[in-house]
Parts: structure tokens; sequence; C-alpha cells
């Protein structure tokens, strides 16, 4: 769920636990749905009406409810 400041930040942890290479990772940008793919500066832009994109962004909706209950739930 981000951009290229979080996938960076990501893969940083990834490469920290050892499993950078071993798990499939992208980003999504919210505003204009943007994909970003470790090294890879220029982001991938999918038609508005694609199941692919649909796919990705209930992906990142879901990851995003999880993070927030998760945080509420230790408050």
């Amino acid at each position: 769920d981000g951009g290229k400041g979080q996938l960076s930040s990501a893969l940083k942890s990834l490469d920290i636990l050892g499993l950078r290479g071993k798990i499939a990772i992208i980003g999504i940008a919210k505003r204009l749905e943007e994909l970003y793919y470790p090294n890879d500066p220029i982001p991938l832009y999918l038609d508005k009406k694609s199941e692919t994109l649909k796919i990705i962004q209930q992906l990142r909706n879901e990851a995003h409810r999880f993070g927030i209950e998760h945080h509420r739930n230790k408050r």
C-alpha cells in the first residue's frame, strides 16, 4: 500500500529479514493508481476498468484495513 517511498521501505525490511527475492512485491500509489516494481523508476498504469487493477486495489484496501484495525486494537 503505497508508492515509491513505501515500496523502498518495504524492500529494506525484506532485506533485513532475508526475504528479498523470495516474496513478490509491488507498490500501488492511490492517487493515480500507479504500480511500482522494485528497481524500476517508471510506474505501470493499468486500464481503470481492468480486472487486474481491481484485484490489486482490493489487496491494497485489505492491507490498509488490516493495518488500521490492528492499530485500533492496540489502543
